[in-house]
Formats: C-alpha cells, sequence, structure tokens
C-alpha cells in the first residue's frame, strides 16, 4: 500500500521502499535504477512516479502524517489522524459523515506480542490501525504471512459477512493503537444510518479489488496458479 508523507508546501515526499523524493522535484531527483522487491510494489512505485509527474495534486487525498504519531501531545490529535486515515478509505464522502462515522470507533492498545484475534474466532468486530505495527499469519499455511501497517483496516469482512477470521493478529510493535467498530454498533449503524454503513461495504469492495490485483501479479511473478 502506498505510503505519503506530508510536506508543508504544496508539494509532498513520495516514500516507496528506501527511496524518497518530493513531488515538485520529482523528475530531477528519480533515480536512473530502482529495483523493488516484487511486482507489487515495482507497479505501485512507477504508478506513483507517473501521476507525480502528471500533477502531484491528484494525491493530495492520501497524505498523512504516520511519523506524527509518535509525538502526539493528546488524545485529540491521535484522532485527528485517524479520522484523517478514515478519509483516505472514504473518497469523495461527506467529511462529516466521515467523522460521524470515526466517533462510532473505540481506542484499544495492544503491547508487543499481544494477540488481537486468533484465526477461525468470531468476526465481530473490524479495526482501523492507527498507530504501530500487526502482524496477520495463517496458521495451517506455513510462511504466510503479513505485516499490516498504519491507516490500514483490517476484519471489514468477517464482520459484514459474519464470518470466522481468516487468519491470526498479533501486536508486532512496542505499542500498537487501534480504533475498533463492533459488531453490535455496526448492526445499530445499518439500520439508523444506511449511507453511513454504506461506507464500510465499499471499503471491503476496494480491498477486496486489491486482493483480487495481488493475486494477479504472484500469477504473472511465478507463472502458476494459487492452491
Amino acid at each position: 500500500r502506498r505510503s505519503f508523507v506530508e510536506d508543508r508546501n504544496p508539494s509532498f515526499t513520495l516514500a516507496t521502499g528506501s527511496v524518497s523524493i518530493r513531488g515538485d522535484q520529482i523528475i530531477p531527483a528519480f533515480p536512473a535504477n530502482h529495483v523493488c522487491n516484487t511486482l507489487d510494489s515495482a507497479l505501485t512505485f512507477a504508478e506513483d512516479i507517473l501521476i507525480c509527474r502528471k500533477d502531484p495534486g491528484l494525491l493530495d487525498d492520501n497524505i498523512v502524517i504516520p511519523a506524527e504519531i509518535e509525538a502526539l501531545g493528546c488524545l485529540v490529535q491521535e484522532q485527528e489522524v485517524g479520522v484523517q486515515y478514515l478519509k483516505n478509505m472514504c473518497p469523495g464522502q461527506n467529511e462529516e459523515d466521515v467523522k460521524y462515522l470515526f466517533s462510532l470507533f473505540q481506542r484499544e492498545v495492544y503491547r508487543r506480542d499481544d494477540i488481537v484475534w486468533k484465526q477461525g474466532s468470531p468476526g465481530d468486530s473490524l479495526k482501523l490501525l492507527v498507530f504501530g505495527t500487526l502482524f496477520s499469519s495463517l496458521e495451517r499455511e506455513a510462511g504466510t504471512t503479513e505485516p499490516i501497517a498504519t491507516g490500514n483496516m483490517i476484519g471489514e469482512l468477517a464482520l459484514v459477512n459474519r464470518t470466522k477470521r481468516m487468519s491470526t493478529v498479533i501486536c508486532n510493535s512496542n505499542e500498537a493503537i487501534v480504533y475498533s467498530l463492533d459488531l453490535e454498533v455496526w448492526d445499530q449503524l445499518t439500520k439508523d444510518n444506511p449511507k453511513v454503513a454504506r461506507f464500510i461495504d465499499l471499503i471491503v469492495v476496494r480491498y477486496l479489488a486489491q486482493r483480487v490485483c495481488h493475486v494477479s501479479n504472484r500469477i504473472f511473478e511465478t507463472r502458476c496458479l494459487p492452491v
């Protein structure tokens, strides 16, 4: 997933892997050669470069400040960052509606190696990671793991479809702060404000679309189908 860091002037910094480039300096600063570990990261890097060359402002809606959270002085600032992350996932939606949705989330704090949930447990909540790092693993498939970075939402598919967790998630940093929407609040939201509840449905669709692209890229890389 793309990671963008805000600058204090109209330009911004593009950060992909070890390369950091200001949007207004994209052409002269872009390295002659850059090696990515996977086809997914290469496509993301190339896409970001093309967008920056066309119009850096096109990426403004995705600008967040992950590093800023480390220096948060109060809960209000933390929640503002959380709202921004949620807003990034709801492009084109009314900001007040996004803030209302975030107000239904409950704050949770995890420490290193804490289990957020176990594979096969009920999908009774979704979580927005605001600070720290989580780690997802499939217990019955050796080596199938995935880090979860700040700004990502997890558990939304299981919540909406009322299915069991497909992986185990643990805290992989000294501290992780998430904002959680539980099943009871979700059910009430679908009744009281289906318009806002639809935001979560659309996030599920976008995440599933990204997963499909990821699988397609893996097929291209390995020239085989996943079993």
